[in-house]
């Protein structure tokens, strides 16, 4: 897989845990907090190891030089 594909793909998935962590974190506003299953922490947690995968892929320049 090109190192751009899989920075996109990286991207992508990040960006739909972020959107599912903001629907758990938006509960609160609904009065829909008596409970904590952990999936907030997860969502934070895999978010936390894209965000690394994504700038350790940033951080070889060589790799980028097709951009």
């Amino acid at each position: 897989m090109s190192v751009l594909r899989q920075y996109e793909r990286l991207n992508a998935i990040r960006d739909v845990l972020q959107g599912k962590l903001e629907l758990y974190e938006a509960r609160d506003c609904f009065g829909i907090d008596d409970f904590e299953d952990g999936t907030t922490n997860e969502l934070r947690d895999r978010i936390a190891e894209l965000s690394d995968e994504i700038s350790n892929l940033k951080c070889q320049p060589e790799r980028f030089k097709g951009w």
